[in-house]
Order: structure tokens, then sequence, then C-alpha cells
């Protein structure tokens, strides 16, 4: 009789013991909040500049007239270039805290060395690409501006004729003769219409609004 009893004992011991190994817990990931958005007055939206360099190889980004309540930003340039006969994507950007009424920043088409000395390899065939700035207020929410943006020499200029931006269905046409070897930039403008920068004075520069 006690043998029975404790064989019994011991079978159920086993058998909750193989029922707890073969359990398992399931955890609900917690979600992750949406971010807070809001829709920046077109009055308070800042004035945004991305100018060529006079080779093509770098951008410079100026965004001026941030309202104060505007406390961080992210900016973010994906492009693409070509190397040999294949394209691949690049990108660069960064998170500025404590922003200002003014924020520059020179966007190098390429990398960067300066272990020893400064040296640079820029990336060749870039043609145009998108660029995202994200402003932060006070409240923690965001309002997004994004752009495609196209890059082209004078000489491309004269060949083609225009400045198009194709997502967009839209190209700017020079009324007068493209002179010098400059480069150009053709982007959306943060208050509507677009934008077309440069390292020269062509004429052509200047904003346009929707058609």
């Amino acid at each position: 009789m006690n043998k029975n009893i404790t064989y019994a004992f011991i079978f159920v011991t086993v058998s909750l013991l193989l029922s707890a190994c073969g359990k398992t817990t399931s955890v609900k990931p917690t979600p992750t909040p949406a971010p807070k958005v809001f829709e920046m007055p077109l009055s308070d939206r800042p004035l945004i500049t991305l100018t060529p360099r006079d080779d093509g190889h770098m951008l410079y980004l100026k965004i001026s007239k941030i309202p104060s309540s505007i406390i961080s930003m992210e900016y973010e340039v994906i492009y693409t270039a070509k190397d040999n006969s294949s394209e691949i994507e690049k990108g660069l950007g960064d998170t500025v805290k404590d922003v200002t009424s003014i924020l520059e920043r020179n966007l190098l088409l390429g990398t960067e060395s300066c272990t020893n000395g400064c040296k640079y390899k820029y990336d060749e065939g870039v043609t145009g690409g998108t660029i995202t700035l994200n402003f932060i207020n006070k409240d923690g929410q965001s309002s997004t501006y994004e752009s495609p943006f196209v890059i082209k020499s004078s000489a491309e200029f004269k060949k083609d004729g225009k400045l198009t931006l194709a997502v967009d269905n839209f190209s700017v046409t020079p009324k007068t003769k493209i002179s010098g070897n400059d480069y150009f930039t053709l982007y959306r403008n943060y208050r509507g219409g677009f934008t077309v920068s440069s390292n020269g004075t062509n004429s052509i520069v200047g904003d346009y609004p929707q058609p």
C-alpha cells in the first residue's frame, strides 16, 4: 500500500513538472506610441534653401526664420550615386538640439577623412534625392517637411533646356541663356510652390508658384 502511494506521488509530481515545462508564457509587446504631429501654420514655416557648391559636390542647407517654439530638429538627405555601372543609395543626417532661429549645415555628397589632413572622396553621378526635415516643438510634437530635389550643372541644363521634378510633374525653363559653369537645384518650397537655387546669379534662381 505504501509503495502504491509512493508511485502515485512520483507520477503526479513528474506529470506536474512536465506540464509546467511544456507551458509557454506569451508576453504581449508594448505598442510604440505614434509620434505626435502638428501642422505648422504657413506663416510660421521656416525658409529653406538648398544651394549647390560650385563643383556640385556639396549642398549648403540653410534654414532661417525658425519659430521660437521649435527646440530641436532632425535632417536627412538621401541620394543616389553611381559606382561604375551600379547605382547605390547614400545618405547623411543628424539631430540638432537647442535650435535657434537660423540653422546652417554643409552637406558633403561623399566621404571625408581627416586623420592626417582632410581628404575627400566625392560621389559621382549624383542627380538628386530627397531631403527631410523634422521640426520638434516644446510639446514634443513634430512637423515634417519633405521634398525631392534635383541637381544639375550648367552644361546639363543647356542640354536638357529645363530643370524638372518628375515626381511633381513640374519644370522650370530659363527665359534667358544659362551662362557660366554653375550648378542648380530644384525642390519644393516649404511655404508652397518650388524654389531654384544656384551657386551663381542666373536669372532662373528664385521661387516659383504652384501651377
